[in-house]
């Protein structure tokens, strides 16, 4: 459908006259009302989009604020052009990460809409700079690096390491579920008790709803079967349900103070926010000190199941299609060959993949294989 297929064919003069005339008149300099958004409508705009992105947009641009109100500039909005490319070239000179640049950019974009100033200020020149940081960083070897799986074997040493104590099973449970869940830490933070349905005898159903690319309102089925995990999630309610916080709509993940006591709910609902979630996995890795416990963070459980299915020698596609939690094989295939590598196996194997393997046996004086036998189809 083209914009003109949105205009009648036939426009009746008399009936707009009749409109017009009983509309109130607008004097000179006076705002008309017709471009102005009522308050619910901008309270609407200003609380759009999902929790999680508005926390990280509204925390890169409290960084963006802060850094103008020391130099004696206005953050806006509405922000000027000149404040977002000086900004952008302090990152740069910092050494900030080219991802957290293009990032600000984003925040600061973002916030200027949600003030009513959609598309401003203009970014051209801010991301040239961007892009002179990031061929910068990459040319220096500082390229992103993936949060390094937390797969069954790291897991184990995690879970094994939590004391037993209320908290300590709170961290069991988050293992479990990252795990066998996949799940971000904002999905985590998001599951209620009606997120688990108990089918027994040994059978739990979770259901996840996706923080990216959900298009129904049912949400994702994760069945487990782990008897340790069941175990663990089972008592985990059972104490919420000792303490009155197991009604259906309350969080399934909480807070446990010093005195190993829940916290209550927060206003906004949370048992837990997506940023404990990540502290606490952090924790975990620590105290179980395992072998990435400086680099570990919460996303490292989703990436876990891809890794240890890849150890297992299952291809990207294969893992696709068993977990349902990809769209594309392009991440799924860098979990795989970490889960490869973490055995001590190359990324692909094959005739022609250990092609260049073979080249040693010559300096070893071994005979090569035939590269004419058993030559993959």
């Amino acid at each position: 459908m083209t914009s003109t297929d949105l205009v009648p064919t036939t426009v009746v003069d008399a009936e707009l006259v009749e409109v017009a005339e009983a509309l109130p008149s607008q004097a000179d300099g006076e705002v008309d009302i017709n471009e102005l958004l009522t308050d619910e409508a901008e309270e609407d705009l200003a609380n759009a989009g999902r929790e999680n992105t508005r926390e990280t947009y509204e925390s890169r641009f409290k960084a963006f604020a802060n850094w103008c109100v020391t130099r004696g500039r206005r953050p806006g909005p509405r922000t000027t052009e000149a404040n977002l490319v000086s900004y952008v070239s302090h990152l740069r000179r910092e050494s900030i990460g080219h991802d957290t640049i293009r990032l600000s950019i984003a925040a600061i974009i973002d916030m200027n809409a949600r003030a009513g100033h959609e598309k401003w200020p203009p970014t051209a020149k801010a991301l040239k700079i961007y892009a002179d940081a990031r061929h910068e960083q990459r040319e220096a070897g500082r390229t992103p690096r993936e949060a390094p799986p937390l797969d069954m074997e790291r897991r184990l040493q995690m879970l094994e390491a939590c004391p037993d104590t209320l908290a300590g099973l709170r961290d069991r449970v988050i293992g479990h579920l990252g795990y066998y869940c996949r799940g971000r830490r904002s999905e985590l933070a998001k599951f209620r008790i009606a997120s688990v349905e108990d089918v027994g005898p040994e059978l739990l159903v979770v259901r996840k709803w996706t923080s990216k690319n959900d298009k129904t309102d049912s949400g994702r089925e994760y069945e487990i079967d782990d008897p340790g995990a069941v175990a663990d999630i089972r008592r985990w309610i059972a104490e919420l349900t000792e303490r009155g916080e197991s009604t259906p709509h309350k969080p399934l993940l909480r807070r446990v103070n010093k005195g190993d006591n829940l916290d209550p709910v927060s206003k906004k609902g949370w048992g837990l926010t997506p940023h404990a979630v990540n502290e606490i996995t952090k924790k975990m890795a620590k105290r179980a000190g395992i072998d990435v416990a400086d680099e570990a963070t919460s996303h490292g459980w989703r990436a876990g199941v891809p890794a240890d299915l890849g150890r297992l020698g299952y291809s990207a596609g294969e893992i696709k299609d068993i977990t349902g939690d990809w769209t594309s094989t392009e991440q799924v295939e860098k979990y795989r060959k970490v889960g490869r590598r973490r055995a001590g196996k190359k990324a692909n194997d094959g005739r022609r993949a250990g092609a260049i393997t073979e080249l040693h046996k010559l300096r070893a004086g071994a005979q090569p294989t035939d590269a004419e036998d058993g030559l993959e189809a």
